[in-house]
């Protein structure tokens, strides 16, 4: 099948983005939660969030469908491991991973408000469907996290600029376990693709999925 182009690409992009907005609004409703939106970090609490604003991306929650195709590259057990999400938002991809087996499952997040809007959604979503029964939302700079013990999935929905991606990645780097770096919409793929330890396992569509080098798997 040929790739959309011209008015055709725009129609088919326009056509996806629809479709995910109303997977989003349903999975929403299925489980009495807000995550579906559009929110400027300027326009809640930049007071609270304080220089690091600059740097800051919008919230937007991750299509449903586009998390279950990335996650599925994780290359190691997913119940040994800690699942991280750097720019939690409303707490759509905490929701999404905690419907799996990992040991725990942390949002990160810098804005105040949205963190309270998170643990709402948390405390609201049916927890018969959660598999990880360690969910919480941290309210703290991506920047300044410190990494819990064992294997670990980072995830970023493209939350901030090169200039806080490039740390949070080098760290990431610096790790001695099993690290995947999941990456949707990959703005700043670059920062990340200059540094040796991290080799490129998969890419979708819709982002990419990287490990450690000295961790891969057979």
């Amino acid at each position: 099948m040929k790739k959309p182009t011209g008015r055709n690409r725009r129609r088919s992009t326009l056509g996806a983005h629809v479709a995910g907005r109303r997977a989003g609004q349903r999975f929403d409703a299925e489980r009495g939660v807000v995550t579906e939106a559009l929110v400027f970090l300027g326009d809640l609490d930049p007071e609270a969030i304080g220089e690091n604003l600059a740097h800051a991306t919008h919230y937007e929650a991750t299509p449903v469908r586009d998390f279950g195709r990335l996650i599925a590259h994780v290359p190691f057990a997913l119940n040994d491991a800690t699942f991280i999400d750097l720019g939690a938002g409303m707490g759509r991809v905490v929701l999404l991973a905690a419907m799996r087996p990992f040991r725990q499952v942390v949002g990160v997040e810098l804005s105040p408000a949205l963190t309270a809007i998170a643990r709402r959604n948390i405390r609201c979503a049916p927890r018969d469907a959660f598999r990880c029964r360690d969910v919480r939302i941290v309210c703290a700079d991506a920047a300044k996290y410190s990494f819990p013990r064992g294997p670990l999935v980072v995830y970023l929905y493209n939350p901030f600029d090169a200039a806080v991606l490039a740390p949070i990645a080098a760290r990431c780097a610096a790790q001695r376990r099993p690290l995947t770096l999941v990456y949707h919409t990959p703005v700043q793929r670059a920062v990340i693709e200059v540094l040796p330890a991290f080799e490129l396992l998969a890419e979708e569509p819709c982002g990419v999925v990287y490990r450690l080098v000295q961790h891969a798997q057979a």
